[in-house]
């Protein structure tokens, strides 16, 4: 029984990344709405399937830079850069970036985040760039970097 259990929740998972990406649409359309009836869009680009885990199924990627809104042009999005939301076993983790690319190192996909200078201590034009792999035995992203203070 615990078995079947553990199976339906693991069938589940995909399910539930789906509705995670679905309500952040949402909530971006309804966003854009309340700022003077604003028409939200996302390009299809806007969600982008990535195999960060190793565990089989593709995370989701929703990059909100891609969204638009007709009445803001920056709601979004502006020189510090623009939320991230990651669904990761159908848990939402959300980061702020400027840009973001998947390369192989050792062969694991690593998540690659160009972040705003301050986040690593400097000046906002300075770059600054965030690794995040996964790590098994946490079921994590692992990342080291310098405080912004330093």
């Amino acid at each position: 029984m615990i078995r079947l259990a553990a199976c339906l929740c693991l069938l589940a998972a995909p399910v539930f990344a789906e509705d995670t990406v679905e309500a952040i649409l949402a909530e971006a359309k309804a966003d854009c709405a309340s700022l003077d009836g604003g028409s939200f869009s996302a390009p299809e680009d806007a969600v982008t399937a990535v195999e960060l885990t190793g565990e089989g199924a593709p995370e989701q990627l929703v990059d909100a830079a891609k969204f638009q809104c007709s009445t803001s042009a920056s709601y979004w999005g502006g020189t510090g850069g623009s939320q991230l939301s990651l669904i990761v076993a159908g848990k939402r983790l959300d980061y702020f970036a400027q840009d973001w690319k998947v390369v192989f190192w050792n062969e694991a996909p690593v998540l690659l985040l160009w972040l705003n200078g301050g986040e690593c201590g400097g000046a906002g034009a300075d770059p600054c760039i965030e690794a995040l792999v996964w790590s098994d035995f946490n079921k994590a992203f692992m990342s080291v970097r310098p405080d912004a203070s330093e």
